[in-house]
C-alpha cells in the first residue's frame, strides 16, 4: 500500500494590490494626479509594519526583524516619468492582519517631457512577518498617459442678428491650441429646435496654432437662447475614438414682416372703379345730357407698380356746347 503524503498548509503574509485608480482620467504631461491603491492581506499571517515605497525599494533588516542602519531604501526608483508631489514616495502603512484591506494615496505628477504610452511603476512592500522574517514585496502596476489635442472653438467674426425663421450665418473657426500637430476628424453642429446648413466637414491635421473655419448656415426655430453643440472626433495615442464637445450660445429675435412705405418711389395710387347702384347710374345719365361730367365714380388704392410702366396722362376739360 502506498501512502500519499498529506500537504502542509502554507503559512505567510502576501500583500497584494487588488485595485488601483487615478483621480484624473486620462493621464496627460504636466498634470498633478492623486495614486490610490487598494492592498489586500491575501495569507493566512499578519503582516508587521507595513511600509510602502512607490517607485520601488528594499528594507535591510536582520532575520529577527530588526532593521539595520540604513532602514529603507526608497530613492532608487524609477522617477523619470513620475515623481512624488507633497509627500516622499515612502508611506507606513501600519500592521495588515490576515485578509484585511486598505487604502493607500500617493500624489504624484507626470512629466512634462513624457510622451504618450504605457509606463509600469514599481510598487514595494516591506514588513515583517509573525515569524520575525523581514519581506520584500515587489509588484508593478501600468500607468497610461495619453497627449491629447487642444482646442479652441469660437466665431472668427462679430455675428449678424438672428431672427426665428430666418437663415443666419455662424462663422465658426477651431484654432489648434497645444504645442505639436493634432489630427482631428469630423467637426459637426448641431442645435435643437433649429435647421443646421453645411454645419459637418473634415478637419484633418492642425498645426500648432493652426485654425479650420466653418461656415455654416442655421435657421432657428424660436426666438431666445439657442445653444449650439460641436462635436469633433478624433482618435487618441491608443487608437481609440473621441470626441471633444464644445456649447456657444447665440441670442434669436423674433421676426417681423417689414411694412410697405407709401412715399417710397416707384409706388403710386391708381384709381378703380367703385360698384354703382341704379340711382348712381340715372343720375350720371342725367348730368350727361345736361353736358356735365357723366363719369364713373371711383377710389383711389395703392398698387405697387413703378411710375414708369404707367405714366400719367393730361385730364382734358368738359365739352363746352353752349348749354347751361
Amino acid at each position: 500500500v502506498v501512502t500519499t503524503p498529506t500537504p502542509k498548509g502554507l503559512f505567510r503574509s502576501q500583500l497584494v494590490i487588488t485595485h488601483y485608480e487615478t483621480d484624473i482620467d486620462p493621464l496627460q504631461p504636466g498634470l498633478l494626479f492623486q495614486l490610490t491603491l487598494t492592498v489586500k492581506n491575501m495569507g493566512n499571517l499578519a503582516a508587521k509594519g507595513v511600509t510602502m515605497i512607490v517607485g520601488g525599494g528594499s528594507t535591510s533588516g536582520s532575520s529577527g526583524g530588526t532593521p539595520q542602519s540604513g532602514g529603507v531604501s526608497g530613492g532608487s526608483g524609477e522617477f523619470s516619468n513620475f515623481a512624488p508631489v507633497g509627500t516622499s514616495n515612502i508611506q507606513s502603512l501600519g500592521d495588515f492582519p490576515a485578509q484585511a484591506s486598505l487604502e493607500a494615496v500617493q500624489q504624484l505628477v507626470v512629466n512634462v517631457s513624457t510622451n504618450p504610452g504605457a509606463y509600469p511603476m514599481k510598487i514595494t512592500f516591506t514588513y515583517v512577518d509573525e515569524r520575525g522574517n523581514l519581506i520584500n514585496d515587489e509588484q508593478v502596476i501600468t500607468l497610461l498617459v495619453y497627449s491629447l489635442p487642444q482646442v479652441e472653438v469660437g466665431f472668427y467674426q462679430p455675428l449678424d442678428l438672428f431672427f426665428a425663421g430666418q437663415p443666419g450665418l455662424l462663422p465658426l473657426q477651431v484654432v489648434n491650441m497645444g504645442k505639436k500637430l493634432a489630427v482631428l476628424g469630423n467637426m459637426k453642429v448641431e442645435a435643437e429646435g433649429a435647421l443646421v446648413e453645411n454645419g459637418e466637414m473634415l478637419i484633418g491635421p492642425l498645426d500648432m496654432a493652426g485654425y479650420f473655419p466653418l461656415d455654416a448656415t442655421i435657421i432657428p426655430g424660436a426666438p431666445g437662447p439657442l445653444e449650439l453643440v460641436i462635436t469633433i472626433e478624433y482618435t487618441d495615442d491608443f487608437n481609440q475614438p473621441r470626441t471633444i464637445t464644445k456649447t456657444l450660445t447665440i441670442q434669436v429675435e423674433e421676426y417681423y414682416e417689414p411694412m410697405p412705405d407709401p412715399n417710397a418711389p416707384g409706388i403710386r395710387e391708381f384709381p378703380v372703379e367703385a360698384e354703382e347702384t341704379f340711382w348712381q347710374k340715372v343720375w350720371r345719365f342725367i348730368l350727361g345730357l345736361l353736358g356735365l361730367d357723366s363719369g364713373v365714380t371711383s377710389e383711389p388704392v395703392i398698387n405697387e407698380v413703378p411710375v414708369e410702366e404707367f405714366p400719367l396722362q393730361p385730364i382734358p376739360a368738359p365739352a363746352n356746347n353752349g348749354k347751361g
